[in-house]
């Protein structure tokens, strides 16, 4: 029998147990901001509130700071060695979170690979995480309107 491969959205599912909706706020594959490329003169260029966080939770209670954690899953070596190459692509989602994690499988992502100011998730087989590089606090930016308006959509959307 084949090797069984995780998946994105079992990484997900494993997060999203990890922070009970009784207390947290969960926005899968969040998009930074609302628009698109098209500039007032028609020319197209990349813009960073077209970026995705691939999961981005907020804590509901402000004993906890509100505390805001955002998520980059990784299901292959290629893809984290992709991410190393653009740091600005987790930018977005690390100035909007207190916290910033990679979760992958376990075993795909050594800690020391992990850049400075993220941490790591490591998902087992039966979809518990266990932390295997800690993330670091950091203060967050006030979230720009385009953010906000993000939000506001996933919500009257769902």
């Amino acid at each position: 029998m084949g090797q069984w491969i995780m998946k994105a959205s079992d990484i997900l599912a494993a997060l999203e147990r990890r922070h009970p909706r009784q207390s947290w706020a969960l926005f899968p594959e969040l998009r930074v901001g609302t628009g698109y490329r098209k500039t007032r003169g028609g020319s197209s260029k990349y813009e960073p509130w077209e970026q995705r966080i691939d999961l981005w939770t907020m804590c509901y209670y402000p004993s906890k700071s509100l505390e805001k954690v955002a998520y980059e899953i990784k299901v292959s070596r290629f893809d984290f060695k992709h991410e190393l190459e653009n740091p600005l692509k987790r930018k977005a989602a690390m100035d909007l979170s207190h916290k910033f994690f990679f979760a992958a499988p376990v075993g795909l992502i050594l800690p020391e690979q992990i850049p400075d100011g993220c941490g790591l998730i490591e998902v087992r087989e039966d979809f518990t995480c266990r932390i295997a590089k800690r993330a670091p606090w950091r203060e967050c930016d006030t979230p720009p309107w385009r953010f906000v308006a993000s939000l506001a959509r996933r919500v009257q959307n769902s």
